[in-house]
């Protein structure tokens, strides 16, 4: 398992990653789920954020599905934060599905680069 990380493209990430927790901290409807928002929603987009950029694997056929899978959780985890900034719900049941995609997530991308 030989990853590359690109420093520039993962600090790129990190401040994308940043504006958008600021954007979801802006827009959430609900008080009480602002500041987990904020937090939980700026790690997980930044983490799928920089498998999706600044991480390449060395085998090829490898990299790719690992690009296709990290793209695929992106947008899904984007998304659903951007549901959960308009549309309330339970803290319980947002961290429940962003803990749910993530480690799904976490785990597909070690067996695809094992």
């Amino acid at each position: 398992m030989n990853m590359k990380i690109n420093p520039f493209l993962t600090i790129l990430s990190l401040v994308l990653a940043a504006l958008v927790a600021y954007a979801l901290y802006s827009y959430c409807a609900s008080d009480e789920l602002r500041w987990v928002l904020t937090c939980a929603g700026g790690v997980s987009i930044f983490l799928v954020w920089a498998g999706t950029f600044g991480v390449s694997l060395e085998n090829p056929q490898r990299n790719v599905n690992f690009k296709v899978l990290s793209s695929i959780f992106a947008l899904s985890i984007t998304a659903l934060q951007l549901i959960f900034t308009f549309h309330p719900v339970n803290t319980p049941i947002y961290l429940l599905w962003t803990g749910i995609l993530l480690i799904l997530w976490l785990v597909i991308a070690y067996a695809l680069a094992k």
